[in-house]
């Protein structure tokens, strides 16, 4: 899966990469919520996305180390 690109709401700044989050919040095993600052006009962008696969680890290192569940395996 590649990684999820967006523009900016507020200036139209192309190229945002979702995997530079300030902060994401887990709904699922496969979703999240997604905050990040625009570069450009400094503006927050917010979004439901499908996790990229760059950040699955990390997800699922977190969980674990917060004993939080992620659903059914598989």
């Amino acid at each position: 899966m590649a990684t999820v690109k967006l523009s900016c709401p507020a200036c139209g700044a192309t190229g945002l990469d979702i995997c530079s989050y300030e902060s994401m919040m887990v709904l699922r095993a496969d979703k999240a919520l997604f905050t990040l600052s625009c570069p450009r006009c400094a503006k927050p962008i917010s979004l439901v996305s499908t996790i990229p696969q760059e950040l699955k680890e990390e997800v699922r290192f977190a969980a674990t180390e917060l004993g939080a569940g992620m659903g059914r395996d598989g």
